[in-house]
């Protein structure tokens, strides 16, 4: 071999793998954010949907609400705490579910909380379901 071509193939070595490491930093890089922001949205869903489930049975869930929360000690103040969620959740929500919530926010209600959490289940895990917000109901 000719020095031209140890150096030829030298340099195609250090190149290839330049490229290779950067690509391997680029993908960890992407899951590791990917990652994060998966275990953001449980975390916040999984607050926000227990929220909202204490807001539309308020008197049944008064007590435990202000066990585990005891900043929120009124109905008023538990209304605030969600409403503050939802402009947060607008840094990581999908579209659906920042609409869902919207529409919770104006009616606080059994259908509108199914719906959100449907929307949220879908948001996280990426379910195709054909359930809907009367699917959670236990309505006789």
């Amino acid at each position: 071999m000719t020095d031209l071509s140890v150096l030829t193939t030298s340099i195609l070595a250090l190149v290839s793998a330049g490229i290779g490491g950067y690509t391997s930093y680029f993908f960890a890089s992407k899951s590791k954010k990917s990652d994060a922001k998966q275990v953001t949205k449980e975390t916040r869903y999984k607050a926000i949907i227990l929220m909202c489930y204490a807001l539309v049975n308020y008197e049944k869930e008064k007590t435990m609400l202000v066990i585990n929360r005891p900043d929120i000690n009124s109905i008023e103040r538990l209304k605030n705490e969600i409403h503050v969620e939802f402009i947060n959740m607008s840094l990581y929500a999908s579209d659906n579910v920042i609409i869902s919530m919207k529409h919770f926010l104006i009616k606080q209600d059994t259908e509108t909380l199914n719906t959100l959490a449907i929307a949220m289940r879908k948001d996280l895990y990426g379910i195709r379901t054909s359930l809907n917000s009367k699917h959670f109901s236990f309505d006789v």
